[in-house]
């Protein structure tokens, strides 16, 4: 039911039906204070939030930034957006899983409020994710091997490599995924809400496929990823077998989580299936990024950022001149708009460059030029600590900070 469409009587007896039922519930949770245990709600309806937002939960107990000694149960639907991701997270906490009217409304637009009974009961804590957490996914070396706490049990890790040999790739060979955003997935399973505000962040799958050919040329294979997609890859690229449409032609809740987490890198323009190589600290190409004030996480990220062109003027905008008409923070195509600045893609070749830097830094055989490290430190300079995001430890890919020179002026 969309509450949005209905009379205002409706819904007003909706939020006190809702309430009524609410209110005995979380009396009954009191003693839960008592014991020190408080509720979480899983974000479950999109992947990213799924990943991301759960793990920095789990980062922050495991840190210390939240309290150690508090249990916290999570709360989730009944139809995760990936069952397997749920399924790992379930290993780690206690998440139970409630029918959706109960899940989405009780537990999200009543008891997940600011003003909601759990809050005031002190028996409710999010799950934030603001797009600035380095600490969190900064990890130190090993930490996947040793300590990363979500794992593939020894019967996944043997389904995951059979998987792998059904689309031609055995034991012994590496790939990347790679990932394109485009509106269908959430028009189509987030019907009732009008998310158009986010397709400024979408690009063109056709625009990664001379870095997918490259790491086909190098031996290795590039894995088509998505849950739903608008377009499938040409057939003529297709017919290179080490090219794989897997949204297309092999997709599973399992594989979504499997293939980023075994990957050799990730190469996506900042959707949520990113995250998904991210909480297995798998380094992540980021092409597309948008917008300038929100960078990738790990210290072994790259990005290259969309450029962002003035209309009226006909000429980009530098980095700092994004940053003075508020366009640094932007998350909705609305605010580009406003200020008549079009968001372009980056190039097939701007993309390439960026793999290419990639995967030669992970064999050892990255030469940097002597402009690299000074280039680095004067894009970094542009945010200072009030910036949201001072200090992030990723890095702009070198030939599109070196090509893009005027844009630090």
């Amino acid at each position: 039911m969309d509450l949005n469409k209905t009379p205002k009587i409706v819904r007003l007896a909706y939020y006190i039906l809702v309430n009524i039922i609410a209110l005995p519930i979380a009396i009954l949770l009191i003693p839960f204070r008592l014991f020190r245990v408080k509720f979480v709600r899983i974000v479950d309806n999109r992947i990213g939030h799924l990943a991301a937002n759960t793990f920095v939960f789990l980062r922050r107990i495991e840190l210390g930034i939240i309290d150690r000694n508090i249990r916290f149960i999570g709360i989730a639907g009944t139809k995760p957006c990936n069952i397997q991701m749920l399924c790992m997270f379930k290993r780690i906490m206690k998440i139970i899983q409630l029918p959706y009217f109960v899940y989405n409304n009780m537990v999200f637009r009543t008891l997940s409020t600011k003003n909601s009974i759990l809050n005031w009961l002190g028996l409710y804590n999010e799950l934030p994710f603001d797009s600035n957490e380095f600490p969190e996914f900064d990890v130190e070396p090993g930490y996947k091997e040793k300590k990363n706490k979500l794992r593939f049990t020894k019967e996944e890790e043997q389904h995951g490599r059979d998987e792998l040999k059904k689309i031609g790739i055995s034991a012994k060979d590496w790939f990347i995924c790679f990932h394109a955003r485009d509106s269908k997935y959430l028009s189509g399973r987030i019907k009732h809400i009008n998310l158009s505000y986010h397709d400024h962040r979408d690009s063109d799958i056709r625009n990664y496929l001379k870095a997918a050919e490259y790491i086909a040329g190098k031996g290795g294979y590039s894995i088509r990823m998505g849950a739903i997609v608008e377009k499938k890859l040409p057939e003529k690229i297709t017919k290179n077998k080490r090219i794989i449409d897997y949204a297309v032609k092999h997709r599973s809740d399992f594989g979504d989580i499997y293939l980023p987490a075994h990957c050799r890198f990730f190469l996506g323009d900042g959707c949520g299936i990113n995250q998904v190589a991210q909480i297995f600290n798998v380094p992540v190409a980021w092409a597309n990024r948008t917008p300038l004030e929100m960078p990738p996480f790990a210290r072994n990220d790259l990005f290259i950022l969309k450029k962002l062109y003035l209309i009226k003027e006909r000429r980009y905008l530098s980095f700092r001149e994004t940053l003075d008409m508020g366009l640094g923070y932007a998350l909705s195509g609305g605010d580009f708009e406003k200020a008549g600045v079009r968001l372009d893609e980056n190039t097939p070749e701007e993309i390439l460059d960026l793999v290419v830097e990639m995967n030669e830094r992970l064999d050892g055989t990255w030469k940097a030029a002597k402009e690299d490290e000074q280039l680095q430190k004067k894009f970094k300079a542009l945010f200072g600590k009030d910036s949201h995001c001072y200090s992030f430890p990723g890095r702009m890919g070198a030939v599109f900070l070196r090509k893009n020179k005027w844009m630090l002026e």
